[in-house]
């Protein structure tokens, strides 16, 4: 595939792709090598993953939006729906603000980088480099 006309893809394509944890491009090389070990690029497309130092920084919001929507959603089903006292709570919803980033963390970068492919696929480093 060229990177100078690299096709056209849905949202849902990529969420698809992401949520697989596979290339925004092609949707065949897996992004991660290890729990949290990213391949450089794509085995299959070559498709250079970070664009720049610090590009994946920008992960770390949609991980901590995730778990803030997951926790709130929790609480309030579980504290006003199933009348579970905060103290009842606390525990287990600050466990899960501790483990669920670190369950999260790899589908956190993936949608990260399909959404940046989506909305730039252009903007990534060349395959040649």
């Amino acid at each position: 595939m060229s990177s100078s006309n690299p096709p056209r893809l849905t949202p849902g394509e990529l969420f698809v792709r992401a949520i697989r944890l596979r290339c925004p491009r092609c949707g065949q090389g897996k992004l991660f090598s290890g729990w949290f070990q990213m391949h450089a690029a794509c085995s299959s497309c070559k498709l250079k993953y970070e664009r720049a130092p610090g590009y994946f920084l920008g992960s770390a919001y949609i991980n901590y939006g995730a778990t803030a929507i997951a926790v709130t959603v929790g609480y309030l089903s579980l504290h006003v729906g199933a009348r579970f006292s905060n103290r009842a709570l606390a525990g287990p919803l600050a466990g899960f603000c501790m483990l669920f980033p670190l369950f999260f963390f790899r589908y956190a970068r993936s949608l990260w980088l399909a959404m940046d492919y989506f909305l730039d696929p252009h903007g990534f480093p060349s395959d040649k480099e």
